[in-house]
């Protein structure tokens, strides 16, 4: 019996982790938002890992993760997050949506 890889899980926690890390005392809507965002990437991917089949959370943490890249490149512009920090939680950010496109294809690739 073939499972789905931990490796997203892992992705999204550290994702996760390293924004909590850093801005969860920050007092700026925006580091609320992006930490809240963050953990319900990580709710939405443990979610799609357990529901082997079922493509809504995958669809929703892809869409979450756009939305999550456009606010870490606005707290960068506003001084939230200097430019190194930006890159890194941005490098982080691909390497989860790397993985949710791979699943997504996985997913809905139609058996021979």
């Amino acid at each position: 019996m073939s499972r789905d890889p931990a490796p997203l899980f892992t992705a999204a926690f550290d994702l996760a982790a390293w924004l909590l890390g850093r801005l969860h005392e920050q007092p700026s809507y925006l580091a609320r938002e992006l930490c809240a965002q963050a953990t319900t990437l990580l709710d939405l991917v443990a979610e799609a890992l357990r529901s082997r089949d079922a493509l809504e959370p995958l669809d929703e943490a892809d869409a979450l993760l756009r939305r999550l890249r456009l606010r870490l490149r606005l707290g960068s512009e506003i001084g939230l997050l200097d430019e190194r920090r930006m890159l890194h939680a941005l490098g982080l950010a691909d390497n989860v949506g790397r993985q949710i496109g791979a699943l997504l294809r996985h997913r809905t690739t139609i058996p021979d």
